[in-house]
């Protein structure tokens, strides 16, 4: 027998260990069922060593959020987006700087 047929061999016998495996635990009820998950050091549960702090509360200026307004433009209407919103404002003209007087 070669190295391929030794690795797909040992693929299969994997696959079929597993499908069983899964078969198994379908089929037996939930009190039967073994806790696997107890073996795993896992950070959570009840084999949780530091129990977890509760969750700040949510600070800030409550609900609704100042964007949640309902939006000024409809877009099933016809007519362009843009003319939903007003122009932003332009910047203010600066004076002309001053000339030096001649002497």
């Amino acid at each position: 027998m070669g190295s391929k047929d030794a690795a797909i061999l040992l693929t299969a016998v994997v696959h079929v260990i597993g499908t069983l495996l899964l078969i198994w635990l379908l089929i037996h009820g939930q009190e039967d069922r073994p806790d696997l998950r107890g073996w795993w050091r896992g950070d959570d549960g009840p084999h949780d060593p530091q129990p977890r702090d509760e969750p700040p509360a949510p600070t800030g200026g409550g609900l609704p959020l100042p964007g949640a307004g309902p939006s000024p433009v409809r877009l099933r209407e016809p007519g362009r987006i843009a003319g939903g919103y007003e122009r932003p404002a332009r910047r203010p003209a600066h004076e002309p700087a001053r000339r030096p007087e001649r002497v």
